[in-house]
């Protein structure tokens, strides 16, 4: 289970940096709304009643969440 939860974390970890590289350069609008989307899909997985994940994934998911919604905030609106 520990090489699983390191392999999300990598991957959520991943995610967010593209996620900023899009946001701060304000170029990818739509790249970063995917890549959005791809981190949800990882924070679902620490919602799960029975996930088996650990705490300190669980914690550390959320921070990451914490950090992709204020970098998603700045996202522009679409009308």
């Amino acid at each position: 289970m520990i090489r699983l939860e390191r392999n999300i974390l990598d991957q959520a970890n991943t995610h967010l940096r593209v996620l900023e590289d899009h946001v701060l350069d304000q170029d990818g609008g739509d790249r970063a709304i995917l890549v959005s989307g791809q981190l949800n899909a990882l924070f679902s997985l620490a919602k799960l009643n029975d996930s088996g994940m650990s705490d300190e994934c669980v914690g550390m998911l959320e921070e990451i969440e914490r950090r992709s919604n204020i970098l998603t905030s700045r996202l522009p609106t679409r009308d």
